[in-house]
């Protein structure tokens, strides 16, 4: 099983978005799409704590991947985000905002 819980703080208004998703739930092509973002950022050693000392008004991120007997929790900021993974946070940023709508 693969886990993903995803969560955007911070920003002017302050404003909290999160997701969990269950990778087994999904649909398959979906769920290959996010092993493979996963896979191509190298999430299991990616650094704990990128976020900036001067954080203020910026997003947070805190993306954590349960995965068998790995758990890995990330923090990072807009400009700390490592390219590698830009394109699992848009993904992820892309279905946090669908699910609010």
């Amino acid at each position: 099983m693969k886990r993903i819980l995803f969560e955007r703080t911070g920003g002017l208004t302050g404003r909290k978005v999160s997701l969990d998703l269950d990778l087994d739930q999904l649909p398959p092509d979906q769920a290959r799409t996010l092993s493979l973002l996963l896979e191509q950022a190298d999430f299991f050693n990616l650094p704990a704590d990128l976020v900036p000392p001067s954080a203020r008004d910026a997003f947070i991120y805190t993306l954590t991947l349960e995965a068998e007997m790995q758990v890995h929790t990330i923090r990072f900021g807009d400009t700390t985000a490592p390219n590698a993974l830009r394109p699992l946070l848009e993904d992820l940023s892309q279905r946090a905002r669908a699910r609010r709508v």
